[in-house]
């Protein structure tokens, strides 16, 4: 089981003025959700939100839990550790939840995990992937990969296609941080001919654009935090006449790139979790209830199966937030849309594999599965 550590103990304590309320078993079981509904990650937000949503509704369709409803409470993160921190606080001492799914970014996860850690509520995160969500606490897990496995896919793909010298431009955000460290620590930092962190929101890399032309290098990573900023990195690479192959991590993997890059998008590669196609049988569903998604299917996939092995382990031991935990940690498999999963030691999911897409003809398409051993 993992530990928090001490700082962010001492950050929930300094947040934290009660101890939620025990469940009375009688009224609607409540399960909170952080995610971005606001801002330039919204689309993301969305996505998580319908494929919650849908799951929520397809449980209490069918009875519920024991007979009680399912209650979903959302909150908007807005992408910041501030909004979640107070979102974390509202749910959990206002709203009286069991549980939270979330947060969406790995901001707000890691503001929300040592307040749901004082807590002792379980915080289990549909797309937070930021290696430090590891060690985030014991009541902390998630459904979507570790970027360390992510950034050990990606440094494989190099390696196998001699792409040795990199160049990258990181947002100065936890998540992009932490996965500029996580890719560093992979293939060396000798690896990295040109390195810039920008701060986020930045709209100009012109000059930096201008900076890289003069320098040889084999592949651009697109470290983004928002799917806009992504847009304008890959845009203005382009534009500068650089040719060579850009890829990115999940942030880029969205439509919104797509249609904010136009035709410079085409070629950009993304190492990222398998599509969930639209043909799918919950590609289908998704599609009657909510239309079209936001930013990604998958995204919607992840909310959806992230209630839905939350409330299988409320199904079968209750609302404790231990016996929860413990139920996640000696799961042996849950059957999600998304694959089978489940947690290691530290919360974190086992058992999903990374794909390679690319940009072609105003879309993504899957290339070939990634190995990360």
């Amino acid at each position: 089981m993992k530990k928090i550590t001490a700082f962010s103990a001492l950050i929930a304590l300094s947040l934290t003025a009660c101890q939620p309320a025990a469940d009375d078993g009688k009224d609607s079981i409540k399960i909170g959700l952080i995610t971005p509904l606001t801002g330039e990650v919204a689309a993301l937000g969305m996505d998580i939100l319908h494929g919650t949503q849908l799951k929520l509704k397809e449980i209490n369709e069918a009875g519920g839990i024991d007979g009680r409803m399912v209650e979903l409470i959302a909150e908007d993160g807005k992408c910041t550790g501030s909004d979640a921190a107070s979102a974390a606080q509202k749910l959990i001492h206002i709203d009286k939840v069991v549980a939270i799914e979330g947060a969406g970014c790995s901001g707000e996860t890691l503001a929300a995990a040592p307040i749901a850690e004082e807590a002792k509520i379980i915080l289990i995160s549909p797309s937070s992937t930021s290696p430090d969500i590891t060690d985030a606490g014991d009541f902390v897990f998630r459904t979507n990969p570790n970027d360390d496995l992510k950034t050990t896919a990606m440094a494989n793909y190099f390696k196998e296609n001699d792409l040795g010298k990199v160049a990258i431009i990181s947002e100065n955000t936890d998540f992009a941080v932490a996965f500029h460290d996580s890719l560093e620590g992979k293939i060396g930092e000798d690896a990295f001919v040109f390195d810039e962190v920008v701060e986020p929101g930045t709209k100009d890399y012109r000059t930096l654009m201008t900076r890289l032309s003069d320098v040889d290098f084999d592949v651009f990573v697109v470290n983004a935090n928002l799917p806009p900023s992504a847009a304008i990195m890959v845009q203005q690479l382009r534009e500068q006449g650089l040719e060579q192959l850009a890829i990115g991590q999940d942030v880029s993997d969205a439509t919104e790139v797509i249609k904010l890059a136009g035709e410079a998008s085409e070629g950009l590669q993304v190492i990222n979790v398998p599509t969930i196609g639209h043909n799918t049988k919950f590609g289908q569903k998704f599609l009657a209830e909510y239309g079209e998604p936001s930013a990604n299917m998958s995204w919607g996939a992840y909310g959806y199966d992230t209630l839905g092995v939350l409330l299988q382990a409320i199904a079968k031991v209750g609302t404790d937030s231990e016996a929860i935990r413990d139920y996640f940690y000696d799961l042996d498999g849950y059957r999600g849309v998304v694959g089978t999963f489940a947690f290691d030691e530290n919360g974190d999911v086992t058992g999903i594999r990374y794909a390679l897409k690319e940009v072609q003809n105003g879309e993504f398409v899957k290339i070939e599965d990634i190995d990360v051993n």
